[in-house]
């Protein structure tokens, strides 16, 4: 169940990532861009962390 709700996380945390670059481009010119890349990076990693975790979890069960 835990790996059927990280993974579930992980998409929806895409989707926000998805839409807040979006946001980010429509409205460039009232953003800091490294920040903006700094943004990205660190999603990135919450959503690799999120599917790492969902498999961990899915491999436990499995096991």
């Amino acid at each position: 169940m835990n790996s059927f709700l990280f993974a579930v996380v992980a998409f929806a945390y895409y989707l926000f990532n998805k839409w807040w670059i979006n946001v980010r481009k429509e409205k460039a010119e009232g953003f800091y861009k490294p920040d903006t890349y700094i943004g990205i990076v660190s999603n990135w990693i919450i959503i690799i962390g999120l599917t790492i975790t969902s498999l961990v979890y899915l491999f436990d069960a499995i096991g």
